[in-house]
């Protein structure tokens, strides 16, 4: 239990406006005698109470708090921001910066915490085989056209998790999340120990399956349980949570350059996460869309909505994919990193990024997803092909500016998957969407690994492969709606229930 407690001097109107119930971070309600109790806000407890001592017009205020935040598993965060936005009353009623636009409440708090500490274990997935494949292939003796078909062929796991999608569609979230983290763990281990390229390909498509499945799942859980103007920016949390989990990959990337085999303790380290994967499914409940939504939706009505946006996450894939898969041995190859300089380089310019993906979830909510998605398509992507056309110093301002800006497409493009499907067919549809995103990843991907051996150098094919994206920012600024502070049962009038 958290006490804060504050002394404060007041004349007669500042009196008043203290002793009014916030409507700010907490949405309190007047218990009387100067005591305050809540009504909705991020906490498991909460109470404040008010201690006045007066002197004509001028009065002494004791204003205490006690409270337990409801922000499982990464509560110590959020400590010291909520006794700052405690201490710091808005009047206006807006919210802190680094809170959602809209406030949330103790169930949306503890379930979105509990998915970010699931989206940790799915971007240690999704990151384990980019980053390694390198040290994998010298082990298994293969060339880059080789680490292309390696990467396009385990990307069909992500359309093996349609299945689990269908599961996830008619029988709840929280089953499927539970089982994908479970195949996701033993399959990593499993990779650890692969004999062959073969068998090692193989784990990784498991893994891949389990990881699209989480990330899909999780995706849509969130979604259907934030507020309507705060989804984009719960994307760029999940985001950023992704992105820890990625990190740890990147961190123990210098493990790999100590021997030839060395790569494989990295698929171990999901063992670590065994705790938070039973403790998360132990905090999730079912979510409240899917047990309250209005059955009888069916995916073939809705294959025009699928085309379009799985449309932009195929031309998206052209180049998301081959960048992601080949930047280590991009640097590794044509500019000589070790396996300690390549952990370095993405730590350094990869982190702030973070910055940007969470602004560009903000103002996705407030300002709209088409201008975001233009923005970092355009000059994200455009900065990223210049990345791999330089060399030397400028190599790192370049990549750290192209990340920043590249990374709202995340929150942007994300929020339609959830946005442009009933509850009925919502899982199905994101997955399907993510899967032909990956066949377009995996089509990037093969291009990308034989131009390279044409070419000798990825600059050229980055180029070639740009158009994608920028094509992919003309289709939605010209077909895609903006669903900003909208419910989604008023964007999908069909889960709306009857009277």
């Amino acid at each position: 239990m958290a006490h804060l407690k504050i002394i404060h001097y007041l004349d007669d109107q500042e009196l008043l406006r203290v002793r009014a119930p916030r409507t700010d971070l907490v949405e309190e309600k007047a218990l009387g005698d100067d005591r305050f109790s809540l009504v909705d806000g991020p906490f498991d407890y909460y109470e404040r109470s008010l201690e006045v001592r007066s002197d004509s017009n001028k009065h002494t205020v004791t204003e205490e708090f006690n409270y337990h935040l409801s922000v499982p598993w990464f509560g110590v965060l959020f400590r010291w921001p909520v006794r700052h936005a405690l201490r710091n009353r808005r009047y206006d009623g807006t919210q802190p910066f680094w809170a959602a636009p809209d406030r949330l409440g103790k169930r949306a708090t503890t379930i979105f915490a509990t998915l970010c500490a699931i989206a940790v274990l799915s971007g240690f997935l999704s990151n384990a085989p980019a980053e390694t494949h390198t040290y994998a292939a010298d082990e298994f003796n293969v060339d880059q056209l080789s680490q292309g078909v390696l990467g396009a062929l385990i990307r069909i796991g992500t359309l093996l998790a349609i299945a689990c999608a269908v599961i996830a569609d008619r029988h709840g979230r929280r089953r499927v999340l539970a089982w994908a983290m479970g195949f996701g763990i033993a399959a990593s281990c499993a990779a650890a120990f692969a004999p062959s390229l073969g068998i090692f390909a193989i784990c990784l498509v498991v893994v891949r399956t389990s990881n699209a499945t989480l990330a899909a799942i999780v995706m849509v859980f969130a979604l259907e349980e934030l507020p309507a103007g705060s989804r984009a920016w719960g994307l760029s949390l999940l985001g950023m949570s992704a992105a820890l989990g990625a990190g740890f990959v990147v961190w123990a990337q210098p493990i790999a350059g100590v021997a030839e085999w060395s790569w494989r303790l990295i698929f171990l380290i999901p063992v670590l996460m065994i705790p938070v994967a039973t403790g998360a499914i132990r905090q999730l409940p079912e979510s409240r869309r899917f047990r309250g939504h209005v059955p009888g939706a069916k995916l073939r009505n809705y294959w025009r909505r699928i085309a379009l946006l799985g449309g932009a996450y195929f031309l998206l894939g052209l180049f998301l994919s081959p960048i992601d898969w080949f930047r280590n041995e991009y640097l590794r190859d044509e500019h000589d990193f070790t396996a300690l300089k390549v952990s370095l380089f993405v730590v350094i310019t990869a982190t702030p990024g973070g910055i940007g993906l969470y602004v560009a979830g903000r103002v996705a909510d407030l300002r709209g997803r088409r201008i975001v998605v233009v923005v970092a398509a355009i000059a994200g992507l455009g900065l990223t092909t210049i990345f791999f056309n330089s060399s030397g110093v400028f190599l790192w301002p370049v990549a750290l500016t192209a990340i920043t800006l590249a990374s709202g497409l995340l929150p942007a493009m994300g929020v339609y998957r959830a946005e442009m499907f009933p509850t009925a067919v919502r899982a199905r549809a994101a997955t399907i969407v993510g899967a032909i995103g990956v066949v377009g990843g995996s089509i990037g991907i093969l291009a990308a690994g034989w131009m390279r051996v044409r070419w000798g150098s990825f600059g050229p094919v980055m180029f070639v492969l740009w158009a994608g994206p920028i094509l992919a920012a003309v289709l939605v600024w010209r077909h895609f709606h903006e669903g900003t502070r909208q419910e989604l049962e008023a964007l999908n009038p069909e889960d709306a229930p009857s009277d």
